[in-house]
C-alpha cells in the first residue's frame, strides 16, 4: 500500500505487526468534518440533560497512546464539545499509554496528554491502570507506585476522593492492580480498609460514585481468573450500597452494563480505536470501530444529577449512550 494513501480500515492494538507502526493512516493534520458534526449531535443530546446543579465531565479509557495514533482527534472532539458543554472537567480511567516504551517516552506521552486537558482548561482525575506501570512486553523500564502517582495523578495519593458540596456529590477513585502482586489484578487490603473508611465517612444524603480501572467482580473482566481480594471489596460496597450512584470503570474494551447486584456496575469502552471481540465478558457490547470516521473515536460526556439520582452516559464516536436511574443501568 502506497504510504500516501490512508488506511481507512486499519484497526489497530497493542500487538500492531512491526511494519505498520509507522504507516501513515491520514494525510493532513486539518481537524476532519465529523468531529465538528458529531460534537453538535453530542452537545445537543447533553445539554437536554443539564440542569442548574448538574455536573458534566469528560469520561474516556484505555486511550493507549501510541505514535501515528489516534489521540490529536480524541483531543478536538473534547476542545469542541468544551465550546457548547459546561464541562466541569476529565475523568480517565487507566491505560493513558501500552506501558511498553522508555519510562522517558511515558512520561513524555502522559504530559502531553494531560497539559492538552490542561490546555482547554479541564482538571483531570485519573485511575491507575494495568498498562501505566510501563511493564508490559517485560519492559525493564518499569514506574514505581510513587513515579505512577506523580506522573498521572498529580501527586494523589493511589486513591483518593473528590467531594462536589453543592450537589453532595462524593466522586471515590481507587487503584486495581499491582505488579509487584504474585495476584497482580485485583486490590489490595489497604484500598478495602481507606474505601471502607471514605464511605462510613460520607453523609446518608450524599451520592457516591466509585471509579477504578478494573471491575470489582472476576466475572466482568476476561484477563485473569481471580481478583485479588474482590470479596473484601464487594463487602464495603455493598455494606453503603445505598450511596451508591454506580461503579464504573475501563478496562474491558468494551461497553458492559451489570445490574444484578445492589448497584449498577458499567464498563466502558476504550477510546483506542480497535474492534476485537476476544477477551470479553458475557454480555459485552463491542461497537465496530473504523479508522477516519466517526466510529474512530468512543469516549462519553457524563452527566450527573444527584438530585434526581441519575447519570447519563452520551457517546461521542462508537456505541450508545447509557443512564443510570432508579437504581440501574440501561441502555439508551
Amino acid at each position: 500500500m502506497s504510504k500516501n494513501v490512508p488506511n481507512q480500515n486499519w484497526i489497530y492494538t497493542y500487538d500492531y505487526a512491526p511494519d505498520q507502526i509507522w504507516e501513515p493512516w491520514r494525510t493532513t493534520s486539518d481537524t476532519p468534518p465529523w468531529i465538528y458534526e458529531e460534537a453538535q449531535n453530542v452537545s445537543h443530546r447533553v445539554n437536554a440533560y443539564v440542569a442548574r446543579d448538574t455536573l458534566s465531565f469528560a469520561l474516556l479509557s484505555d486511550n493507549h497512546y501510541v505514535v501515528n495514533g489516534t489521540w490529536q482527534d480524541t483531543r478536538e472532539a473534547i476542545a469542541r464539545l468544551n465550546e457548547n458543554i459546561k464541562l466541569d472537567g476529565v475523568i480517565h480511567l487507566g491505560d493513558f499509554t501500552d506501558g511498553m516504551v522508555s519510562r522517558a517516552l511515558t512520561n513524555q506521552y502522559v504530559y502531553h496528554i494531560l497539559e492538552d486537558f490542561k490546555s482547554l482548561g479541564l482538571n483531570c482525575c485519573a485511575t491507575l491502570g494495568n498498562h501505566d506501570c510501563n511493564y508490559f512486553k517485560n519492559n525493564p523500564d518499569r514506574l514505581t507506585l510513587h513515579e505512577q502517582c506523580e506522573l498521572y495523578l498529580q501527586g494523589k495519593e493511589p486513591r483518593y476522593a473528590v467531594d462536589y458540596e453543592s450537589q453532595k456529590l462524593k466522586m471515590i477513585f481507587i487503584d486495581s492492580y499491582d505488579v509487584n502482586e504474585q495476584l497482580r489484578y485485583g486490590f489490595s487490603v489497604e484500598c478495602a480498609e481507606w474505601l471502607g473508611q471514605m464511605l462510613s465517612q460520607t453523609p446518608d444524603d450524599w451520592s457516591v460514585i466509585v471509579f477504578s480501572h478494573l471491575a470489582p467482580l472476576v466475572q466482568l473482566q476476561a484477563w485473569a481468573k481471580e481478583l485479588r481480594n474482590s470479596a473484601a471489596i464487594m463487602e464495603v460496597l455493598n455494606k453503603h450500597a445505598d450511596k451508591i450512584l454506580a461503579y464504573i470503570n475501563g478496562h474491558n474494551h468494551c461497553d458492559h452494563l451489570y445490574n444484578e447486584g445492589r448497584f449498577p456496575i458499567i464498563s466502558v469502552n476504550c477510546a483506542k480505536c480497535e474492534y476485537f471481540l476476544e477477551h470479553k465478558p458475557v454480555g459485552a457490547v463491542v461497537p465496530y470501530r473504523k479508522l477516519g470516521d466517526v466510529s474512530q473515536e468512543s469516549f462519553d460526556i457524563m452527566t450527573i444529577d444527584t438530585e434526581k439520582r441519575e447519570i447519563h452516559f452520551t457517546r461521542f464516536g462508537a456505541g450508545n449512550d447509557r443512564v443510570v436511574c432508579n437504581g440501574k443501568a440501561e441502555w439508551v
